[in-house]
């Protein structure tokens, strides 16, 4: 999965390719590294690469997202570009990150209030729940429980 993201100035290109086995091949503005990928029990994420470990708490409001990584904090921002951007202003929710769907939980059409759920996906041996950002009426469902989904897959479109 490739994604553009605004770090202050700097705008950084991101490419995310799954090695299996909750390991990842990075590529940021052309930098290549390994990193293995663990969810903690408190929901943070333990990083492993050939330079040690450091523990990340990431996160996500809309296209912003909040990271600290060690003692290091972050505020990026996904730019907007192609079909992301155009599915993001229509209502898109996305895949926080590489996973199945195990359940759909609406259907279209089906008229929803902000924080209900949606659909569910597992992801590092959790499920995480995919919840409406506001009101308004199921347009598009765009997964179903089996399918495996990349990080930023728009999953649900919601209008009104």
């Amino acid at each position: 999965m490739k994604s553009v993201w605004r770090d202050g100035d700097r705008v950084r290109e991101v490419e995310l390719k799954s090695l299996g086995a909750a390991r990842y091949a990075v590529n940021i503005d052309g930098a290549t590294f390994e990193v293995a990928a663990e969810l903690t029990s408190d929901g943070r994420l333990r990083l492993t690469s050939d330079t040690g470990t450091t523990v990340a708490e990431v996160t996500a409001a809309g296209t912003q997202r909040f990271v600290r990584l060690g003692t290091l904090e972050f505020v990026l921002h996904r730019e907007a570009s192609g079909r992301r951007a155009g599915a993001a202003a229509q209502g898109g929710m996305e895949a926080p990150m590489p996973g199945v769907i195990t359940k759909v939980m609406v259907e279209v059409g089906a008229e929803v209030e902000k924080g209900q759920p949606l659909l569910a996906l597992e992801a590092m041996k959790m499920e995480h729940m995919i919840r409406a950002p506001r009101a308004g009426k199921i347009k598009r469902i765009a997964a179903s429980p089996g399918q495996m989904v990349q990080a930023g897959a728009v999953l649900v479109e919601l209008e009104g």
